[in-house]
C-alpha cells in the first residue's frame, strides 16, 4: 500500500564505518547488508509533546542480525585487524532509545510530519561479532582475534555503537517518512477523535 521496501530483512547495498566516533581507528566496510530481527520489535513506551514536536520511543528487540560482507582494516581495541570475508553482529535482547523530534513540512501544499533530528541509545544484553576470513585466513590469529572480540563485547560494542546506530536510524528514518508522505498530517493527528 505504501511502497515500503520489505522491513525484515531490510536490505542496503553497502555501509562504510569509519573513524571519527568511538576509540578505535576503524575502517570498515559492508556490502550487500541484510538486517534480520526489526519485525520482532516491540514498543514498549511512547512520548509525545505536542507543543515542542519531541518524540522519544523506547524499543525492545530480542535479537538484531546484521549480515553481510566486509571488508576491514585499521584497528579494533587498540589492535591491529584486518580481512575480507562475510560478516555478522548479533545483538541480543536490545533496548533501543529512539527521540526525534516531529515537524510538518508541505508536499504539494498539503502538511505532512517528518521526523527530524533523530538519535539513538542502544543497550544489548550481549553483542555476538564473527567475521570470516580475517588475517588472510589465519585460522590461529583469526580464532585469537574472535576469542578477544567475545571476551571483550562491551568495549567492542562501544567503539562500533555509533555506526550501528547510524544504520538503525537510516532504516527507522527512511520507512516512518516514507509512510508520512503518503498520509497527510491531518489524519495522523486529527484535532478531533469520532
Amino acid at each position: 500500500m505504501f511502497n515500503l521496501p520489505p522491513l525484515d530483512p531490510f536490505e542496503m547495498k553497502e555501509l562504510k564505518l569509519s573513524d571519527g566516533q568511538g576509540r578505535g581507528q576503524l575502517n570498515l566496510t559492508m556490502r550487500d547488508i541484510k538486517v534480520l530481527g526489526l519485525k520482532d520489535a516491540y514498543l514498549q513506551n511512547f512520548t509525545h509533546d505536542l507543543n515542542t514536536g519531541h518524540t522519544t520511543l523506547l524499543l525492545t528487540m530480542p535479537q538484531l542480525t546484521v549480515l553481510g560482507t566486509y571488508n576491514i582494516s585499521e584497528y579494533i581495541l587498540m589492535l591491529p585487524i584486518s580481512g575480507t570475508g562475510n560478516i555478522n553482529i548479533t545483538l541480543v535482547d536490545k533496548k533501543c532509545t529512539i527521540r526525534y523530534y516531529i515537524l510538518t513540512e508541505k508536499i504539494n501544499g498539503v502538511d505532512h510530519a517528518l521526523l527530524t533530528s533523530p538519535a539513538v541509545h542502544l543497550d544489548p544484553k550481549r553483542m555476538y561479532i564473527h567475521l570470516d576470513n580475517l588475517f588472510d585466513g589465519d585460522k590461529r590469529l583469526g580464532d585469537e582475534m574472535h576469542k578477544l572480540l567475545d571476551e571483550n563485547w562491551k568495549e567492542v560494542f562501544y567503539e562500533i555503537t555509533p555506526h550501528i546506530a547510524a544504520l538503525i536510524i537510516e532504516v527507522l528514518t527512511g520507512i516512518i517518512n516514507g509512510i508520512n508522505k503518503q498520509i497527510p498530517y491531518d489524519l495522523l493527528a486529527p484535532e478531533t477523535l469520532s
